[in-house]
């Protein structure tokens, strides 16, 4: 039944969606033309304002779509402004607006979504509660109110009916990732169904207000050690599924220079700071804020302290990972363009049957080559190339890692614009990895990891051990009793011998056939130059039938080897 009622949501959803793309397409199209002017000017007669609206650029219709569109879209164009940095400036800062200035919904649906989750209206359940929302985002929007005790804290509310749509929306878009890879062989390589399952799996996980607190805890505790760097604190008591009360922070983005420094704070100091927290989750912990960009990243402007939120969205990757990365950065800081490449590849699963290491081994030096040392180059350019090197090759990143890279070069992003000119990111993010790895070993950190991976390889290999004590007894019992049972799979062997017989028969056959052929050819001449016809007909007759076997043999070779070669 529940899948039924998915598929009518689905259904319903892409009605909803193609006639927000229709009205979209003709009001773009309407504009181009004359009547544009006079549209406008209706307009304005009829909403009563001070003059005709003001004509819309394609990067502000394109961001009005997506507000339209709902919030899967939102997030996708999030998710597109903090990653993309060849994106001309009006893209990027209308897209950015989806960060932070999405329209809230109203109160009393919001009120209602506590009720439904707390039990109680907010007015009985907080002192104080504003019902104007202090920010709007994709998937909610935060009030400020304060505790019975006095706390100041913000309550997060899910905006009304999300998940069905949501649901929906994901629905609709893997529908369109098995289209789209059943047609195109550029979205077959770049692994689109799964990047889209990824996409609705993270999604799915920022719905639930639960995950969150847990992430936001976790993430407290680790980074407890790092000078200079915040996760708000959490109010079991008054957070549900769709309802996360936390601590109330103050402060401006960290993208916000001026106001940092008006406040006489070194912008350096913050980025330092934020940037150590950022490398120990990736390179030390391997839990990590996968969503960095400088919407959710606040400075307290009397402290300095940089606050971390919204944790809806974190990532998790192996020890070995790890390593990994840390060699990928001390690579990347060499100029070391071949062994970036390596480490690149060792990351990586070949999803081609073509991928040939070599050759991506001479692509990635030829055309990172560019990045030498000292070009000053963003790190965000150099991975997207990388990435888009591997993607060529027939190789894709694992997707919690694309997560780590997506995270690293947030990190970058947030950081190049406030530090210190003669400290790039990388030297500093391998700095930093350096240090807080010597610190990890130092406080036993890198034991107790090591000690829990030994437990479950240790308890892997205690649940494997019944069936391998149970075959060294076997064959125990067998020398025994004085004989060893082997099975030898040879299926395939089976096959080549009787394709081996099969070509053999036909060999003998054609050679019978050439000699008919050669013999009756000769038995004709001879036959006719002495005059006894009977035989020379005969013997004609023969030298056909023996042509027409030689011609039904070939026929028949060649149909052999074309279904074997399709087989194949």
């Amino acid at each position: 039944m529940s899948g039924g009622l998915e598929t009518l949501h689905e259904n319903r959803r892409m009605q909803e969606i193609y006639s927000t793309l229709l009205q979209f397409g003709t009001e773009s199209l309407l504009d181009q033309t004359w009547w544009g002017g006079p549209r406008r000017r209706i307009q304005g007669w009829i909403f009563r304002t001070d003059g005709p609206p003001a004509e819309l650029s394609m990067a502000q219709r394109t961001r009005l779509l997506m507000e339209d569109l709902g919030p899967t879209y939102v997030k996708l164009g999030q998710i597109v402004s903090s990653q993309a940095s060849t994106l001309p400036d009006d893209w990027k800062y209308e897209l950015e607006l989806l960060q932070s200035d999405v329209p809230p919904a109203p109160y009393e649906l919001a009120r209602q979504v506590i009720i439904d989750e707390l039990g109680a209206p907010p007015e009985e359940l907080y002192a104080t509660f504003d019902t104007t929302p202090l920010a709007a985002a994709s998937l909610g929007q935060v009030y400020r109110a304060t505790t019975f005790d006095g706390d100041e804290v913000v309550v997060k509310v899910q905006r009304p009916a999300l998940e069905p749509q949501v649901k929906a929306d994901l629905g609709v878009a893997r529908t369109f990732g098995r289209y789209a890879e059943a047609r195109s062989t550029y979205a077959r390589e770049i692994g689109l169904s799964s990047m889209l399952d990824e996409f609705g799996s993270s999604l799915m996980d920022e719905l639930d207000y639960y995950a969150e607190a847990y992430n936001m805890e976790r993430l407290a505790e680790n980074l407890s050690g790092i000078d200079g760097v915040h996760i708000p604190k959490v109010y079991r008591s008054l957070s549900a599924k769709r309802v996360l009360t936390q601590e109330f922070i103050s402060g401006v983005k960290i993208s916000n220079v001026d106001a940092m420094r008006a406040a006489g704070l070194d912008p350096a100091v913050s980025a330092n700071a934020a940037l150590r927290a950022a490398i120990k989750m990736l390179m030390i912990d391997g839990y990590f804020h996968a969503d960095p960009h400088p919407g959710n990243l606040f400075v307290d402007l009397d402290t300095g302290v940089v606050t971390f939120l919204d944790a809806g969205m974190v990532g998790q990757i192996t020890v070995a990972q790890r390593a990994n990365l840390v060699l990928l950065l001390w690579m990347f800081v060499k100029g070391d363009t071949s062994g970036m490449g390596r480490q690149l590849r060792a990351l990586s699963v070949p999803f081609r049957d073509d991928a040939d290491p070599e050759r991506f081994d001479k692509e990635f030096e030829r055309r990172m080559a560019r990045y030498g040392r000292g070009t000053g180059i963003d790190v965000k350019d150099v991975m997207s190339t990388a990435v888009a090197i591997l993607r060529d090759n027939g190789y894709r990143l694992d997707p919690q890692l694309t997560l780590a890279l997506k995270s690293l070069t947030q990190a970058s992003a947030f950081f190049t614009p406030l530090a210190d000119p003669e400290h790039p990111f990388t030297t500093e993010a391998l700095k930093a990895s350096i240090e807080l790895g010597q610190q990890a070993i130092a406080d036993g950190v890198i034991e107790d990891a090591a000690r829990r991976e030994g437990s479950k390889l240790l308890s892997e290999a205690f649940q494997a051990a019944p069936d391998y004590l149970k075959g060294l007894l076997s064959w125990r019992d067998q020398l025994k009793s004085g004989r060893l049972t082997v099975y030898v799979d040879t299926s395939a062997l089976d096959r080549q011998m009787e394709a081996a017989r099969s070509i053999t028969s036909m060999i003998v056959i054609a050679v019978l056939v050439a000699g008919s052929l050669v013999g009756s050819a000769v038995a004709s001449s001879v036959f006719t130059s002495e005059g006894n016809q009977r035989l020379a007909d005969a013997s004609n007759v023969a030298y056909i039938a023996s042509l027409a076997v030689a011609g039904v043999l070939v026929v028949s070779y060649l149909w052999r080897l074309v279904r074997s070669r399709t087989r194949r």
